[in-house]
């Protein structure tokens, strides 16, 4: 397996990635896009790395990037919006579809939390096959800013003892959105719900103990989508720790039978 870094431009702003590739080289191959985290980078958010060797390891490329805000991409945390980094995945797509070794008629998508989010935004596109959605957070509109408020609240307490809620990495800047990042989510929870009604291939992992996006929220999603669509929970919290190898192994498979 070799690694490739990657930047490319979206919305003006310098998107930085690598690419896992697959030792099967000399010809292109099903690639896999993994979406990180809101407080996440490429390199941290919980399932990414582990996820990203595997693919590579049967038989896929994989390129994950750090979205604007975020790790080594321009921007920080405060001045995300949903509307940017779903231009981020878009641009991402389409620049990795046109990579010399990527067979662009065969694309996955995995997302994890505002990733998965992201991944259930992308509108249908013959190139990409099959999707997973791991803890994506659906319904935004009405709960997202209190819920956030309160996870700032307790990012601080934690952070006092030196340590995170689950799921959370290195963001850049201070823990907190603008006003412009709940502005940006409304009419999402149509578009979401709209676009989820025309997809198909996805499998879906939640976990039961997850203090960020709710078992109730993941498990509407499968209602939604159509068949083939598969969902699996694990009892731990947003970080998916002790259950990193099933979920890694879940998706494998799942993108081998549809890639």
């Amino acid at each position: 397996m070799r690694t490739q870094k990657i930047s490319f431009f979206s919305k003006g702003n310098k998107i930085i990635g690598e690419m896992n590739l697959s030792v099967n080289q000399g010809k292109k191959l099903p690639t896999i896009i993994l979406f990180h985290g809101l407080t996440n980078t490429r390199n941290d958010c919980p399932l990414i790395v582990q996820t990203a060797k595997t693919l590579a390891e049967n038989g896929f490329n994989s390129f994950r990037f750090d979205f604007f805000g975020s790790g080594e991409s321009d921007g920080e945390m405060k001045d995300k919006t949903l509307d940017i980094l779903l231009q981020n995945a878009k641009d991402a797509v389409e620049f990795i579809s046109n990579h010399t070794l990527v067979d662009k008629n065969k694309i996955g998508l995995w997302g994890r939390s505002i990733g998965g989010t992201i991944g259930c935004l992308i509108p249908p596109n013959k190139k990409i096959k099959a999707r997973v959605l791991a803890s994506p957070g659906v319904f935004l509109e009405n709960s997202f800013e209190n819920k956030f408020k309160g996870l700032q609240e307790k990012e601080k307490k934690l952070e006092k003892i030196g340590k995170k809620l689950p799921g959370t990495g290195s963001y850049k800047g201070k823990f907190e959105l603008k006003k412009s990042w709940f502005t940006s989510l409304k009419g999402t929870d149509k578009k979401i719900i709209r676009n989820l009604n025309k997809l198909k291939n996805i499998l879906v992992l939640g976990t039961s103990y997850d203090q960020k996006v709710t078992i109730n929220n993941v498990c509407q999603i499968i209602n939604f989508v159509k068949e083939p669509k598969r969902i699996w929970i694990y009892p731990c919290d947003h970080d998916y720790a002790g259950f990193e190898k099933e979920a890694i192994r879940e998706t494998t498979d799942w993108f081998k039978k549809f890639l």
